[in-house]
């Protein structure tokens, strides 16, 4: 800890230093990640016997009020700003003017009924077009009518009045990401594991259900599948592209150390995350393992960083609050040739810059390099940090299994950390990684209605 002090102190500060912002600053990027306050209310609930009580004010249910940005006593001239720097959805008023105005933002977007069918909705407007005034608009006098809009041009588009009365709800902002109500767990998730059946997911009826348990807690188990790669890859496939990373695809390996890192060892691994050397993380994890020979060992370990990020936020809100502001460097440097650090320092509790609710945990201690933050806030980190670190190795958080032949295990990675114990013998794993963003698109796809795709993709 000392030796990461030191070098914070002495060389790690220089891509981190902290600017100030006026009260009024507008949506800017700075060197460093900025916090958006929670402020919105998200609902969470737990899964457990004797609910946790979560503060009103917490990372899934927090209301407006700012946070106090962080005061550097060597510097206090460097600060991060705590300001919500907010971008608003373009008002839809009964008024001929804001109507004008929503309307124009609207403009080339969409033929709603035709593309949606077919599958091509995108942007058409040519250069100088954006400011296109319009002419006229009709509504049809239907319990299901349409708004036309005939632009100065000419143009006309359709759009659903029902849509773009409904652009103005909460739910359509978190459709849009395939947000919903979660649940909080602990190791007694255990008694009721979230697992579908193979058959189920491959014969289409299934997707929908993995894919939403994986959104509500954040994990599932793909039971009853063949135990070889060529399943496990098609599985994957169906959900979305698999991600090439410098591992590779599809990843089928043995603990013989081909790629310098932990997982291909046979060593006890704590609870992690993976990519915090990327920009952007994995957003699904999944992992196989195909035969297990002439040993003993390495079960497997899930705990639910949002959970702790909970327990953490009631037990001491100020380390809530560091590990949400100071950004963390990352690394990935122990093969040849590969040198990979994220474009910025990322907190360990990340917070979506719309709603403000909590959405990202970063947490590899195996892959973290500097601290973005002068020397006496870097001791703050630390601090933070040892408690954090003290909840997610907390056995009553942990939910410890032995994955099996014929079982995959998906998980969200920017939500759950996995651990391993360390084994002995020989095993053979296959699984790979899926982008947050393929994820999401495929839950969207086979969880909500086309009715709900049409208002949350077209309405701006």
């Amino acid at each position: 800890m000392f030796r990461s002090l030191l070098w914070n102190h002495l060389g790690g500060t220089a891509a981190g230093k902290l600017q100030r912002l006026p009260s009024n600053a507008q949506p800017v990027f700075a060197a460093t990640k900025r916090f958006i306050p929670c402020h919105k209310r998200f609902n969470a609930t737990v899964a457990s016997s004797q609910p946790q009580r979560v503060d009103q004010d917490g990372p899934f249910d927090r209301r407006g009020g700012s946070l106090r940005a962080w005061q550097s006593t060597a510097k206090p001239d460097h600060f991060l700003s705590s300001d919500a720097l907010r971008h608003p959805l373009p008002n839809f008023e009964d008024s001929a003017s804001s109507t004008s105005r929503s309307l124009r933002y609207e403009r080339g977007e969409l033929k709603i009924h035709d593309e949606i069918e077919n599958r091509s909705i995108r942007m058409t407007v040519a250069e100088g077009d954006m400011n296109t005034t319009i002419s006229n608009v009709h509504l049809q006098d239907s319990r299901n009518g349409q708004v036309t809009v005939t632009f100065s041009d000419s143009h006309q588009s359709a759009y659903s009045a029902q849509a773009l009365l409904d652009r103005r709800s909460k739910n359509v902002t978190r459709s849009r990401t395939g947000v919903l109500p979660i649940k909080l767990w602990t190791a007694n998730i255990a008694s009721a594991r979230p697992a579908v059946q193979y058959t189920d997911v491959k014969s289409g009826s299934g997707m929908s259900e993995l894919l939403e348990k994986i959104r509500t807690f954040g994990f599932c188990v793909v039971e009853e599948m063949p135990a070889t790669p060529e399943a496990t890859e098609s599985l994957l496939n169906s959900i979305g592209p698999i991600r090439n990373t410098h591992y590779g695809g599809f990843y089928d390996f043995t603990s013989d150390l081909t790629m310098k890192d932990t997982a291909y060892t046979s060593e006890f691994l704590e609870p992690h995350t993976d990519n915090t050397y990327f920009t952007e993380p994995a957003g699904i994890q999944a992992l196989h393992m195909l035969s297990h020979t002439q040993g003993s060992g390495g079960e497997s370990s899930l705990t639910d960083g949002f959970n702790a990020a909970t327990q953490l936020f009631v037990e001491d809100r100020e380390a809530y609050l560091t590990l949400s502001e100071v950004g963390v460097y990352a690394h990935a440097s122990g093969n040849e040739g590969i040198t990979i650090q994220p474009s910025q320092a990322f907190p360990v509790l990340n917070h979506d810059p719309e709603e403000g609710f909590l959405n990202q945990v970063r947490w590899n201690n195996a892959d973290r390099a500097g601290i973005a933050a002068d020397f006496d806030i870097v001791e703050k980190w630390y601090a933070a940090a040892e408690k954090f670190d003290r909840l997610l190795n907390d056995k009553s958080n942990q939910y410890w299994f032995q994955l099996e032949p014929g079982q995959t295990l998906l998980f969200d990675n920017w939500r759950v950390l996995h651990g391993r114990n360390e084994f002995t013998g020989k095993r053979r794993m296959c699984g790979g990684y899926i982008n947050r963003d393929d994820f999401i698109s495929k839950y969207r796809v086979t969880n909500m209605s086309k009715e709900e795709l049409e208002v949350s993709t077209v309405s701006g």
